[in-house]
């Protein structure tokens, strides 16, 4: 394994230095016509265009100076310490529902295997054929399965690295998945920061206590540092508000972050995260979904140094709460598709507001985005352009599937 690294994340817009993505692999072939809707997939996705598509984001983030580490690299290293192992499967299998014979026959199979086939089964998912070996268990879960039923339920939105956790400073919040289809992936990921070199020093501060589980619900998504003193929170289909508060006390008292901004956006699978309508392109620059600010609440959580929480405010606007926690005279907002309701909506289908900046005024866009990406570029924003064709049907954009480890400034 390699050596620890530094890891700190204090704004949306420092120069990108280090990232953690997922390459997708043939965990999105087991999506099929029949599951794709319990494993949050619209789409049926081609793997091959996938993959050339993601692999063209990681390069573009390298010739931008990037360091680019992959998930499923690091889950084979830590798995590969069988105690790291024999701890996962546990956590793993519990949220299976097999019956014990069957989990305890799959713990020792899988304890058998090389660590990279162990990753590569955790993430891709395992069905009743692949376990012919099992097939005489007395087991009545495996015997009512069907041939491709699930042992291990693949991760085919695990190429969406934004949302299993969240860094800020050098502390991660590991979120707890609102659907089932995604409770696994925080899971590994904890064992991922709380063993590989790479993470040592890094404070976990939520996720890591079994409380800190649904239907206390965040994900990554909804989660923008600001800055180093202010993070904003959306309050959405995936994240409560007693979670938001919670959150809060603890990178109050752990990371040193003064105010928590609770954005309330309307709770739909079209607006999903904070992050699918509104995020930061520059220090004083956000692309907004038209509208959608006019349907925000936004409250001011402050907390004392200890994580107690001093004050709860509303604000009359987003633009006033951004204002005086970034301390700025003005906030400008481009809107997607250039502010035309048509525009817009084809273009929000496309993720057209999931910009991931990669230096300040920089961004990366899916090319689809033409008029959203155009009217960056008339603000003077930078725009880096990648082809999402096979990637957006996750219903995610560049932002999504990265998850920043360090930023410059």
């Amino acid at each position: 394994m390699n050596q620890a690294r530094d890891i700190f994340i204090g704004s949306e817009t420092g120069r990108l230095k280090r990232v953690f993505l997922h390459r997708p692999g043939r965990e999105l072939q087991r999506i099929t016509i029949d599951n794709k809707d319990d494993l949050l997939i619209d789409e049926i996705i081609w793997l091959k265009r996938a993959q050339e598509n993601h692999d063209a984001f990681a390069d573009l983030l390298r010739k931008n100076g990037v360091e680019v580490l992959y998930f499923q690299d690091c889950l084979s290293e830590v798995v590969a310490d069988l105690a790291v192992r024999d701890a996962l499967l546990d956590e793993a299998l519990s949220l299976e529902a097999h019956d014990k014979k069957l989990t305890s026959a799959l713990k020792k199979m899988v304890m058998e295997m090389p660590a990279a086939d162990v990753a590569e089964t955790l993430i891709c998912g395992m069905t009743k054929r692949e376990a012919s070996q099992l097939r005489n268990l007395p087991s009545l879960t495996l015997r009512t399965m069907d041939e491709q039923g699930f042992l291990f339920r693949p991760l085919p939105n695990l190429y969406f690295q934004r949302d299993p956790y969240i860094f800020v400073h050098n502390g991660v919040v590991l979120s707890s998945m609102r659907f089932l289809a995604r409770q696994r992936e925080p899971l590994y990921a904890k064992h991922i920061f709380q063993n590989h070199p790479l993470f040592n020093g890094v404070k976990i501060i939520f996720g890591a206590d079994c409380a800190d589980s649904y239907p206390n619900v965040i994900e990554g998504g909804d989660v923008l540092v600001l800055s180093k003193d202010c993070v904003a929170i959306g309050v959405s289909q995936r994240s409560t508000a007693g979670t938001v508060q919670t959150i809060g006390c603890g990178l109050a008292r752990e990371l040193g972050i003064k105010t928590v901004m609770a954005v309330d956006i309307p709770k739909k699978r079209a607006y999903m995260h904070l992050d699918t309508v509104f995020t930061m392109v520059d220090s004083d620059v956000f692309t907004i979904y038209p509208g959608v600010h006019e349907n925000m609440r936004v409250w001011e959580l402050t907390y004392h140094g200890n994580g107690d929480l001093s004050g709860i405010e509303e604000r009359g606007s987003l633009i006033e709460s951004l204002k005086k926690n970034l301390g700025l005279d003005k906030i400008r907002l481009i809107e997607t598709g250039g502010g035309d309701p048509v525009e817009a909506s084809r273009d929000q289908w496309n993720d057209g507001t999931n910009t991931l900046a990669i230096a300040p005024g920089v961004v990366v866009t899916y090319e689809s985005n033409v008029i959203s990406n155009a009217s960056l570029r008339d603000n003077g924003i930078i725009v880096h352009e990648i082809n999402g064709s096979e990637l957006g049907k996750g219903r995610g954009g560049p932002r999504c599937m990265s998850m920043p480890l360090l930023r410059i400034g």
